[in-house]
């Protein structure tokens, strides 16, 4: 599939809207629409009651997300959201008083709010402080203390773009017996991922970026380490093995991750969410990899060619489809884009430019032409 024929997917590409914010939330595709479309009216006629079809759509679409980052499918469950599937994590530890917690200043509230609440029973939270507006492994390397239990860190950062090397981190948590969990909602589906090579221990993402599907649907994967090491913190009716047996048998819990299913699952987003995911596999992973570090370096170039700070590291190992840059009364200059129908973010000052695989340079001209208009 070429980025012509993706571009036909999505409706407001049909209008004079230059949609460049997908570090928010994505546009729906007409595939994804019509999914959706499909699955309620289905619901509406003969298939009232959606089981067993709908739980096959489900099964379908965590092997595709497995298949995604590199991780069984059993390892796969779906969430509410990122700070849901974080939140599984953080009640599921068996904590003490004393242990300690890596996190850093750069994070999006999802990834810090479950942590800091575990405070109430003693653990400790370590915030790192980036540097040159990125976080780096010495400094992570450097903060490790024999409590450490917990890293968890976003793949990309929300508000620089920053991108951190997993492979290295994993290694060094795996090194320090430290469980290494990733929030992946800025990176996936575009920068690659391999949870065995990475060596993490769990990942949260939710679906309404660039994963350009419905809000309120997430998913998270959980290693065989981890499983072993989460209690269950709640319990619901399809959390064990039979769930249509309907008798109560809290000890026979599921084997996988989605014993953290713990009931009627969200299956419009998850049906929005596997036609997304349809969609990406016929365009390709790393033909979407390089279309969106091809989009961001070319906005990147021409933004240092005009003089402008860019926040967001160059290099194409330390960034992804993220780029935050600093303009004078940029909150003046978001309003104009807006009103140009030229859509981006501002965040922390600054204004955030995210494209997609199917954004094309003649859009990032476009918003060229409304920063310096």
């Amino acid at each position: 599939m070429t980025v012509e024929q993706a571009r036909r997917e999505f409706p407001h590409t049909w209008t004079d809207i230059v949609y460049l914010n997908h570090a928010a939330v994505a546009p729906l595709s007409f595939r994804v629409r019509d999914a959706v479309d499909r699955y309620q009216t289905r619901r509406a006629l003969k298939g009232i009651e959606p089981y067993p079809w709908a739980m096959k759509m489900a099964q379908e679409t965590r092997e595709m997300l497995a298949n995604m980052i590199g991780s069984r499918a059993d390892q796969i469950a779906f969430a509410m959201n990122t700070s849901d599937g974080l939140n599984i994590l953080a009640q599921g530890l068996d904590w003490r008083p004393g242990d300690r917690i890596l996190i850093n200043n750069l994070e999006f509230p999802a990834n810090v709010y479950p942590f800091l609440n575990l405070r109430k029973q003693g653990v400790e939270i370590d915030m790192i402080q980036a540097v040159d507006h990125k976080i780096t492994s010495d400094q992570i390397a450097k903060a490790i203390t024999d409590r450490t239990k917990l890293l968890s860190i976003s793949h990309v950062q929300f508000s620089t773009g920053a991108k951190v090397n997993l492979t290295a981190l994993g290694k060094l948590c795996r090194e320090q017996n430290i469980l290494f969990a990733v929030d992946a909602i800025q990176s996936l589906p575009h920068s690659s991922i391999d949870v065995e090579r990475d060596k993490i221990d769990f990942l949260s993402c939710g679906s309404h970026k660039w994963m350009m599907s419905a809000e309120g649907a997430a998913f998270v994967f959980a290693s065989d380490r981890a499983l072993a090491a989460i209690e269950q913190p709640y319990l619901g009716w399809t959390s064990v093995d039979d769930p249509f047996d309907f008798l109560p048998h809290p000890e026979r819990l599921r084997t996988g991750a989605a014993r953290f299913e713990n009931g009627t699952q969200n299956y419009t987003g998850i049906a929005a969410l596997h036609a997304s995911m349809k969609f990406f596999q016929e365009f390709g992973f790393r033909e979407m990899e390089r279309a969106v570090l091809d989009l961001s370096g070319y906005l990147i170039d021409r933004l240092e060619m005009r003089g402008i700070e860019v926040v967001t590291p160059k290099s194409g190992a330390e960034r992804s489809g993220i780029v935050s840059f600093i303009v004078p009364e940029a909150a003046a200059v978001f309003e104009r884009l807006t009103s140009q129908n030229i859509i981006l973010s501002l965040r922390a000052g600054r204004l955030r430019a995210a494209p997609h695989f199917y954004n094309t340079e003649e859009e990032v001209r476009k918003l060229f032409v409304g920063l310096f208009d």
